[in-house]
């Protein structure tokens, strides 16, 4: 299936959907850290190709156990990095030989003189790694103090270190990547979106059955971003908070306790994005049990089916049917896939009707939108306190 594309940038016109290195959206998400894998997919002595913001790097994990990120070309005939060797702390180019240390200082190439090796050198981007998640930060100057998710979740969450199931995951979706920032805060498309995935009769896993109601919303401007939050007087309300530029923080009940998350949308282009997740399940023993046991069947589960986003297309090609993938472990985000996938790009006003439920989606993009007008004019990217 082809990918929904961007149309034509419009000369002088800000948008948030172009993220390559030289445009306006591209340069504030570079001002941030960015995840780009989860730690358990990099095994030590292995590199990867890596593609953030149609950008190409090479990410390696060295014996010391750092991971190491790294401009995409050997400086000496541009050749993947990404296809080289990982010797001790070190990437050694498969072309020619030439080796550079975690610090991108080159350390030998076979052949040449010692002027060379002194000189050379490839461009490495800091990293930091917590909470299962690997992250980048592809600016420019230093980066940013590193988000105290901890101190974000008591304050405005759950404690979600105090949970007794925690976890990371990750998926890509084949859509821009702002279509997913906004669907945060589109608590309205939880009723009908999620409908199959929230009904215990059909599906063993998912959201709680009271989420499928439509409520009101109240809508939170912060310094840091655009937080929604249900009117619900029967029930713990549904609570999604956006953290510009790209992440979200979300509090939902499930069957068992209470979801809190925190992810980020990341693009890979502008066609499609990744989400990386840190996610915590507040319940009791009994609940935390149940969840167990189910993790222990959902690889033979996943097993049957394809990724994702490709049960998305066979759902787009009207192939399937939502009711094929009941049983699925991800059920909740193909549902979500479906739909995203299916827009077109949201910045054709003339084409869009936004209505009341869509006030926190308005917000946000006004936010983020005087954000980039901002960083254009040359202020100063605002600290976050998250």
């Amino acid at each position: 299936m082809t990918a929904v594309v961007p149309p034509e940038p419009t000369a002088d016109v800000l948008n948030p959907f172009e993220t390559g290195p030289d445009t306006p959206a591209g340069r504030y998400l570079r001002s941030f850290w960015q995840p780009v894998m989860l730690s358990e997919d990099l095994v030590k002595g292995r590199v990867r190709p890596l593609r953030v913001m149609s950008e190409d790097f090479a990410i390696y994990r060295g014996a010391n156990g750092e991971a190491v990120i790294t401009q995409a070309g050997c400086p000496h005939r541009q050749t993947m990095l990404a296809v080289g060797n990982v010797e001790g702390d070190a990437i050694r180019c498969s072309f020619h030989g030439w080796k550079f240390g975690a610090d991108g200082r080159c350390q030998d190439a076979p052949g040449q003189g010692p002027r060379l090796v002194e000189r050379m050198r490839i461009r490495v981007y800091p990293t930091h790694e917590r909470y299962g998640v690997i992250f980048g930060y592809f600016g420019e100057g230093e980066p940013p103090a590193f988000f105290d998710i901890e101190g974000f979740s008591k304050k405005h969450g759950k404690d979600m270190m105090a949970a007794p199931v925690r976890g990371t995951a990750t998926y890509r979706r084949h859509c821009n990547y702002y279509i997913n920032v906004e669907n945060a805060l589109d608590l309205a498309h939880v009723a009908f979106t999620h409908k199959l995935s929230s009904d215990p009769s059909i599906t063993e896993v998912g959201f709680d059955p009271g989420v499928i109601r439509i409520r009101d919303v109240t809508v939170e401007r912060m310094p840091f971003g655009i937080r929604a939050v249900e009117i619900e007087d029967e029930a713990e309300p549904v609570v999604s908070t956006v953290m510009l530029p790209n992440a979200m923080h979300l509090i939902v009940a499930q069957r068992d306790g209470f979801l809190e998350q925190v992810g980020w949308r990341v693009p890979i282009d502008d066609e499609k994005h990744y989400s990386i997740q840190i996610t915590a399940l507040h319940t009791d023993e009994e609940g935390a049990q149940r969840f167990r046991e189910y993790q222990s069947r959902k690889t033979e589960l996943l097993a049957k089916y394809p990724p994702t986003e490709a049960c998305a297309e066979e759902i787009l090609r009207g192939e399937k049917t939502l009711y094929d993938f009941a049983d699925h472990p991800d059920l909740v985000n193909i549902e979500d896939h479906v739909v995203q996938m299916g827009m077109q790009f949201i910045n054709h006003l003339d084409k869009e009707n936004l209505a009341q439920s869509d006030k926190a989606v308005l917000q946000l993009r006004r936010m983020f939108m005087s954000r980039l007008a901002d960083v254009e004019a040359g202020a100063p990217i605002p600290e976050s306190d998250w």
